[in-house]
């Protein structure tokens, strides 16, 4: 049986080797620099060597890796030219002008997938997307869909996926919403605010409050949106606190437009977590299938 590290940390090394970068990689490679740390460390642990010397803002080869560079660059070349002999694509590339149909819940598509995918990377390999925003399950034949992203607290049944990621729900608000600091939710709180309620959202202020045993008043001022989207500008705007999930409110946090408006620890046994999901015949498409490895590297990147 042969003994063959994983080909993409072979791919993203010789990059790094070649141009004495991560950063420089990352680009050529159309990831993010932290896709290439992974996947160097995880060829160091499979040779058990060292391959690069990490100083503050650079990268040098060890001696094992000018050796292990010397030799894997060449066995590439000779790999990219058997493969292009062949007359087919390189990674197994989509075929020209190919359009694919992802079904995607509109803020995770808005907030996550739309400034994260890489569209360049795609249309050079000829692949469009067709963006289709949903929280409604369809079906992959009659609605046409090549992959979905679908949210729940079990996962999808009678077809294959990968579990993105858990959702993170924490309680946000516009800086200087709360009259005054506070650092823990109570009945007397609740009376001085608004909570922004998002209806298509599994985990919604009622249960949070009933598994904190926390009873708020009848007269709760409260303000109702179908999607996190509209309640994520709402708490931009000091409308109130919403309580959603954090990857969708990372950038706002960065930029200081929302803060932590208090502690809230998570109660429930089973989280609201994302689904990518594929029919196994779709994924004998390259095209799906570059789509499928693109989406699930940027949530493990994430």
């Amino acid at each position: 049986m042969r003994v063959i590290p994983p080909i993409k940390a072979i791919v993203y090394f010789e990059a790094a080797a070649r141009l004495q970068s991560f950063k420089l990689a990352a680009e050529e490679l159309c990831v993010t620099p932290g896709a290439v740390s992974h996947q160097i460390n995880t060829l160091e642990e499979f040779i058990d060597q060292k391959l690069f010397q990490r100083h503050n803002r650079s990268i040098t080869l060890t001696n094992a890796g000018l050796r292990y560079f010397s030799r894997t660059s060449i066995i590439l070349n000779e790999l990219e030219q058997a493969t292009a002999d062949l007359g087919m694509a390189w990674h197994g590339m989509a075929s020209k002008n190919k359009k694919l149909s992802i079904a995607i819940p509109p803020t995770l598509l808005n907030k996550w997938l739309l400034p994260l995918i890489n569209m360049r990377h795609l249309s050079q390999q000829g692949i469009s997307l067709n963006f289709i925003d949903t929280l409604e399950t369809l079906d992959f034949n009659k609605d046409n869909i090549d992959i979905a992203i679908r949210y729940g607290l079990e996962p999808p049944e009678h077809v294959e996926f990968d579990k993105l990621f858990e959702e993170e729900m924490i309680a946000v608000c516009a800086p200087n919403y709360l009259p005054h600091v506070v650092t823990t939710i109570t009945p007397q709180i609740l009376q001085e605010v608004t909570l922004i309620e998002t209806t298509n959202r599994l985990i919604q202020w009622d249960l949070v409050l009933h598994n904190l045993k926390i009873k708020p008043a009848i007269d709760q001022n409260k303000v109702f949106f179908q999607n996190s989207i509209q309640a994520i500008e709402a708490a931009c705007n000091g409308l109130g606190i919403a309580y959603v999930n954090k990857i969708l409110v990372q950038k706002q946090l960065n930029d200081e437009k929302l803060v932590n408006a208090f502690n809230m620890p998570y109660c429930n046994d089973k989280k609201p977590t994302y689904y990518l999901v594929c029919p196994k015949e779709h994924k004998e498409d390259p095209a799906t299938m570059v789509l499928y490895s693109a989406i699930l590297d940027l949530a493990r990147n994430q």
